[in-house]
Parts: structure tokens; sequence; C-alpha cells
């Protein structure tokens, strides 16, 4: 049971660490995500 509630924290931390990663970066770097996903989809032909 301990080893469950281990995984179960650690998962949890991982996953927090990696939501909070991409947050930090995003807000940064939205605009420019925006700028380069517009120019992907416009190299796709969509």
């Amino acid at each position: 049971m301990m080893k469950f509630v281990k995984g179960v924290m650690i998962g949890t931390l991982v996953s927090a660490g990696v939501v909070w990663m991409y947050n930090e970066t995003t807000t940064k770097d939205k605009k420019k995500l925006m700028k380069k996903g517009r120019k992907f989809l416009k190299e796709l032909g969509i």
C-alpha cells in the first residue's frame, strides 16, 4: 500500500511540474507560438 501511495505522490509532483513548466513557457511565448502555429497551418494549406 505504501508503495502505491508513494507512486501516486511522485506522479502528482511530476505532472504538476510539467504543467507548471508548460504554463511558464506559454505565458511568455504565447504570441510567438500563435505566429508559428499560423505559419505552420498556412504551409500545410489549411
